[in-house]
């Protein structure tokens, strides 16, 4: 392998997108794909997981919209090591969020917004580790 051709699979080329990068895009499409589908399905959800409004979920839209457009702005850019420094901290503080309010019962959902809650939590915790091990990457490659 050519030091060229190494060194565009390392960057944003079209050659080779870093995981780093791909990592973000995941992240932030998978945000906006949840967002998009409590938005659209805001009053069924609702009536599924037993919410008393839906306003809760409402508010989940903006956050998730607005942390998929945080996340589609870092990724790619010269920003996108702290960008996703930022992603790690703010993925383990949903699961930490999550757990501790499914633990506490801050959550007012029957068992299927329970197990929802949950599995949501464990695809943020897939997300974390994949973008710590991406930025590890990266780093090593800045390094070394």
């Amino acid at each position: 392998m050519t030091a060229e051709t190494k060194r565009n699979l390392q960057t944003n080329t079209p050659a080779g997108v870093s995981l780093l990068t791909k990592a973000l895009r995941a992240d932030g499409a998978f945000a906006l794909f949840s967002g998009l589908i409590l938005l659209l399905g805001a009053n069924p959800l609702a009536d599924l997981f037993e919410l008393f409004q839906a306003t809760a979920l409402i508010l989940l839209v903006v956050v998730l919209l607005s942390y998929a457009a945080m996340l589609f702005f870092f990724a790619g850019r010269n920003l996108e090591q702290a960008g996703a420094r930022l992603a790690i901290i703010l993925n383990l503080t949903w699961v930490i969020v999550s757990y501790a309010g499914l633990l506490s019962g801050w959550f007012p959902v029957n068992s299927a917004g329970k197990w929802a809650i949950a599995l949501v939590a464990e695809a943020v915790m897939i997300f974390a580790i994949v973008e710590f091990i991406a930025l590890r990457r990266a780093t090593k490659e800045v390094v070394g």
